[in-house]
């Protein structure tokens, strides 16, 4: 059992130098409590709750403090945590259909093959693949709580995604403008020759960044 491991309900606080210089309880007389079988649960949820919490109370404090002075306490407790994460994280899945119907395009694209070939490609990518190229041509791999709509700008302004169109060659590649969520794509010959360089481009995660 867990007993010869020889551990009790307590803590050691190293110094700067990693050397063990005090003890702390877990519970009432925890160093002089044997953990075993019957309470290594207790132990474990104590001393994550030590390290996690307990140990560095004071600074989560201070972080708390000033985190409440930008976001009040009440607007806060309204969400729980999964809530909490999608706001600031965004919805995980891609919604392919949104995403087509919240996208600008120059006049070349949009008259172009290159537009439905690139909305093909983009529905038969994993999940991953998706979220790889939104990274590419946004920064980020997740789309915000509201739908791509809501996508911003450096700046924090509304900005669509957009596609634009650029000369090609056999030596042009996608590029990303992350500030403006824009992807230049050149025009390409074949559906085959763009779902070739697209996948290519986000599993390298090249990502082009301009002076705009």
């Amino acid at each position: 059992g867990v007993e010869c491991l020889d551990l009790y309900f307590a803590a050691t606080e190293p110094d700067a130098k990693g050397e063990d210089v005090r003890t702390v309880d877990l519970k009432p007389n925890g160093r002089d409590i044997l953990v075993t079988d019957e309470n290594k649960d207790e132990y474990l949820k104590l001393y994550l709750r030590y390290v996690m919490l307990d140990r560095c109370g004071p600074q989560l404090q201070q972080l708390l403090v000033g985190l409440f002075d930008i976001i009040p306490y009440e607007m806060l407790m309204v969400f729980d945590y999964q809530e909490l994460e999608l706001v600031l994280c965004g919805i995980p899945e891609i919604d392919v259909n949104d995403w087509e119907a919240n996208t600008q395009y120059s006049i070349e694209i949009a008259t172009s093959p290159v537009r439905e070939w690139f909305w093909q490609i983009v529905r038969e990518f994993s999940s991953e693949d998706r979220a790889r190229l939104l990274q590419f041509a946004t920064g980020s791999a997740r789309v915000p709580l509201q739908g791509f709509k809501a996508l911003i700008s450096y700046d924090g302004q509304t900005c669509p995604f957009s596609l634009q169109s650029i000369p090609f060659s056999d030596t042009a590649y996608p590029r990303a403008h992350t500030c403006f969520n824009r992807i230049d794509l050149p025009l390409y010959k074949s559906k085959d020759q763009l779902a070739q360089i697209l996948s290519l481009v986000i599993n390298l995660e090249v990502t082009g960044f301009t002076e705009e």
